[in-house]
């Protein structure tokens, strides 16, 4: 029958019981706790995607590639919806040559999304069914996706850590203890703190601005069903010998609770301090205080209520004394190691020694190896991978702003000079500017190419102003051979000739009159003669003179007939003559007309001579000014000044440089971007290296420009890592040694002795070696060392365990010495097989998720914890006989 309840545990429960029921109400909706927290990226920068449509059979068809298009008008249909700002595709004329691969199997397409785009990870899914495309393999990937399907995949393996936990702690504490409410109550308990961790974490995030990742629900449930069910079955062992005498349970929870509040202090503060840190990871791990604070809360409440209440229905009938192992292996341990200190020492040394030879490759910051390998984006980064180079596809983006437009010659000439300077080095691929949208100068806009334009018509000039000092040569050769003063006595005594012909026709028509006066006497003289010849036969005169009549009659009459067709023909003449002397007359006016052209002529060709004279000797010196400048020229092209850009506004108009404007500007062409591709994986120490060599080129470049007061902003996966970089470098150098230090000195405290000391190196020696050896079965096994966040929660994981038992040890001992020590160890021997049993059990959780972080952190944690379990007794107990005992 069961006792009456003690009115202080009543308390308790109903105190609990109104504090989970408020903290159930006050735990945020999943949908909007996913977009606003959980799942948000961890940089603010603009988001991004990367799709991918590859054709496993070989190259793409034509038809293949219509339905991509097609494709991609659905995506710009739903452009506002999706909050796209742009979308870059293999068909554009400035991307193709990045996004489309070689083998043409594969085509990707980059989308932009708009900084304020809060619903990132909800879009995705809507995106990839847009995206789905008959023939062809379409996923969506890219570094912000990649990152999103981790903290997916994240959570979803702590659920899986969850259920796994739940069932190895029914079954491992049902078959210990032989009770099935041991395990129920400890599951119960474990629901209530993690219930209870998770809305104060939630609370603080959302009120308080308390970071928080995928990994503060991680250490959450390790510390709610890991850690508590070690403390739970610790004191299941006491009280299953004791749960039949109340008085001495109460005692023990009594007499315990202060050396358990001062071993969980040091956690407490550890994990508050970590707000204090740069990383995102180790800050979102602040929760562990509490969560360690709630374990210790209920285990001092709740479990006497339980425990109270359940009396003897706890067990089943017996006890467990039967299960208390023969087990002393740290007794055993320990006196080894105070009989063969020196030799113990020495072996520790060498084994340490052994381990510190193992190479510790760099931890690995990509994305792509910690999600799931049946992931859609994994999967498209590995297409990605397989057809594309290294880094073409993630680029390191440098965002230039700018307070007046940057398309001046001198703003654009400077960052053609910044893109040429970026690709001198050697882990830089290639580089795209608008002033090299294509990755390639633009070598007909340099002052070179430029100069050599102008050198080439400079050149066809000189051989112009040789041909023309030869022509102008030939004309005053063929002005001297005109021989214009002869050309003029010539005119002259031609003129005269004429006067002449005109005078002799002159006397002809006068000898043409007379001849006709002459003709009509002899004629009037044949008429007498006619009359007296007819008078004569009336007569009858003599015959003789009849005869004679007769004779000079016909002799007159042919003398008038010969001077008739003489005079005709003086007549002809005449006429002839008077043609001639109109013609005279014209050919007078003529050669007037022709000597005074003449005279003209004369004059001007006596100043073009002289003008000759003079174009012939500028063109001489025109030719020796162009073999100066041609010196010059030649004298510039051994300078740097060839190798700048020189555009002008007429370039930008061209559509060549519009696509690149709209591809790369924004703000009115006050914002411009460069993409530096690298050779190297961009998640390697190699690119976050190459990172600050571009940022400190690009700064000394622009120094003394006009863009020296440009707003520089680098975005891109080797970006984000290099700042977790920096962030867990500065960490681990400025932090962690306090936090070291501070947990050293609390040891030091309470234990006013050396253990301390000695304890915090196996502590530190212990994990490290796990590191080691887990990086190199990592590298061994799964081809990938540690990932980055590993170590941190896997350190934090250790140390809660090794405190948790260092500082019970240091409480059992009164005074420093071997002894005293030995007997506080040997308390640990009948608990270590129980503790390390329960140990496993978040550790068998973490590495049945198949998530390679977990499986990492599982495995530092065992094997820290392992090899300390074995070295620790014996190194210590050595150190301290070496340094207390005088024999």
């Amino acid at each position: 029958m069961m006792q009456k309840k003690n009115t202080l545990q009543i308390a308790s429960l109903i105190t609990w019981f109104i504090l989970l029921v408020g903290m159930i109400i006050l735990l945020p909706n999943s949908l909007s706790w996913n977009s606003s927290f959980s799942q948000q990226l961890p940089t603010k920068d603009a988001p991004s995607a990367t799709i991918v449509y590859t054709n496993s059979n070989g190259t793409l068809s034509t038809k293949q590639r219509k339905a991509i298009q097609e494709n991609q008008k659905k995506l710009k249909a739903n452009q506002k919806f999706l909050g796209l700002k742009s979308i870059e595709a293999g068909n554009d004329s400035n991307a193709a040559h990045r996004l489309n691969s070689t083998d043409k199997s594969t085509e990707l397409s980059i989308l932009h999304f708009k900084e304020s785009q809060k619903q990132f990870h909800i879009l995705i899914p809507q995106i990839y069914s847009l995206i789905q495309t008959t023939g062809v393999h379409a996923y969506i990937t890219g570094n912000d996706v990649l990152q999103i399907a981790r903290v997916q995949a994240t959570q979803a393996a702590n659920k899986l850590v969850i259920v796994i936990s739940c069932i190895l702690v029914v079954l491992i504490l049902g078959l210990i203890f032989r009770s099935v409410l041991v395990p129920l109550i400890t599951l119960l308990l474990s629901g209530i703190i993690y219930l209870s961790s998770f809305s104060i974490a939630t609370l603080a995030t959302r009120f308080l601005s308390m970071p928080y990742t995928a990994y503060t629900n991680t250490i959450i449930l390790v510390v709610s069903f890991g850690l508590f069910p070690i403390a739970a079955t610790v004191f299941y062992r006491f009280y299953c010998d004791h749960y039949e005498n109340q008085n001495a349970v109460r005692k023990s929870y009594w007499d315990s609770w202060l050396p358990t509040l001062l071993s969980i202090v040091p956690i407490i503060a550890l994990s508050s301090l970590l707000l204090l840190a740069r990383n995102t990871t180790l800050r979102s791990l602040w929760i562990l205080s509490v969560s360690i604070t709630l374990v210790w809360i209920a285990f001092y409440t709740l479990m006497p209520a339980f425990t109270e209440f359940l009396d003897d229905l706890f067990f089943w009938p017996g006890n467990g004394k039967s299960l208390n192992p023969s087990f002393s292996f740290w007794h055993s341990s320990a006196i080894l190691g105070k009989k063969r200190s020196l030799i113990s020492l020495i072996s520790i040394f060498i084994l340490v020694l052994l381990v510190s030879l193992i190479k510790m490759t760099p931890l690995n910051w990509s994305s792509v190896v910690d999600t799931p390998f049946l992931s859609q984006a994994k999967v498209g980064a590995s297409v990605i991978t397989s057809h594309y180079p290294v880094g073409k596809v993630s680029p390191i983006t440098i965002t230039l702003t700018n307070k007046q437009p940057i398309t001046t010659t001198k703003n654009m000439a400077t960052l053609n000079q910044l893109t040429q300077k970026l690709k001198a080095n050697k882990n830089v691929a290639n580089v795209y500017s608008v002033a090299q949208p294509s990755g390639i100068s633009l070598t007909n806009l340099y002052v070179n190419k430029q100069i050599a334009s102008v050198t080439s018509q400079l050149s066809a000039a000189n051989l112009n102003l040789t041909n023309t000092q030869k022509s102008l040569k030939k004309s005053q050769k063929q002005l001297k051979n005109l021989n214009l003063t002869s050309a003029l006595k010539q005119l002259s005594k031609n003129a005269t000739n004429l006067s002449k012909i005109q005078s002799q026709s002159s006397q002809v028509a006068n000898q043409a009159d007379e001849l006709t006066t002459d003709i009509t006497t002899m004629q009037s003289q044949q008429a007498e003669i006619d009359r007296a010849i007819r008078s004569g036969k009336t007569s009858r005169n003599s015959t003789g003179i009849q005869r004679a009549l007769s004779s000079l009659s016909t002799h007159n009459k042919n003398l008038i007939s010969d001077l008739k067709t003489l005079r005709h023909n003086i007549g002809v003449v005449s006429s002839n003559n008077n043609v001639i002397a109109d013609n005279i007359s014209q050919v007078e006016d003529d050669q007037q007309s022709v000597t005074d052209d003449f005279d003209k002529v004369q004059s001007v060709l006596k100043t073009t001579g002289v003008a000759l004279t003079k174009d012939s000797k500028n063109v001489q010196i025109a030719q020796q000014n162009l073999i100066g400048e041609q010196s010059y020229l030649d004298n510039l092209s051994k300078s740097g000044i060839l190798n700048v850009l020189y555009m002008t506004s007429v370039d930008l108009r061209t559509d060549p440089m519009k696509n690149a404007l709209s591809q790369f500007n924004e703000s009115n062409n006050k914002e411009t971007t460069i993409s530096v591709v690298l050779n190297k994986t961009t998640a390697s120490i190699k690119a976050t290296s190459t990172l600050k060599q571009v940022q400190q080129l690009t700064n000394a470049t622009l120094s003394g420009t006009s863009l020296s007061k440009s707003f520089l902003h680098y975005s891109g996966e080797t970006v984000d890592v290099a700042k977790q970089q920096q962030a867990l470098n500065h960490d681990l150098t400025h932090l962690v040694p306090w936090l070291i230090g501070l947990v050293i000195l609390y040891l030091l405290i309470i234990s006013q002795s050396l253990f301390a000391i000695y304890a915090s190196i196996s502590l530190l020696i212990t994990f490290w070696g796990g590191l080691q050896l887990t990086n190199w079965f990592s590298n061994l096994l799964l081809k990938t060392p540690l990932l980055a966040d590993v170590p941190i929660i896997s350190g934090l994981i250790v140390s809660c365990l090794s405190l948790g038992i260092l500082i019970p040890i240091i409480l059992r001992t009164t005074r420093a010495t071997t002894d005293n020590y030995l007997s506080a160890i040997n308390f640990f021997d009948p608990l270590l097989i129980l503790i390390g049993i329960m140990t496993l059990i978040p550790l068998l959780a973490l590495g049945f998720t198949q998530l390679l972080s977990f499986i990492q952190i599982a495995l530092i944690v065992f094997i820290s914890q392992l090899v300390w379990g074995l070295l620790f007794p014996i190194g210590i107990t050595a150190a301290l006989h070496l340094s207390y005992d005088k024999n």
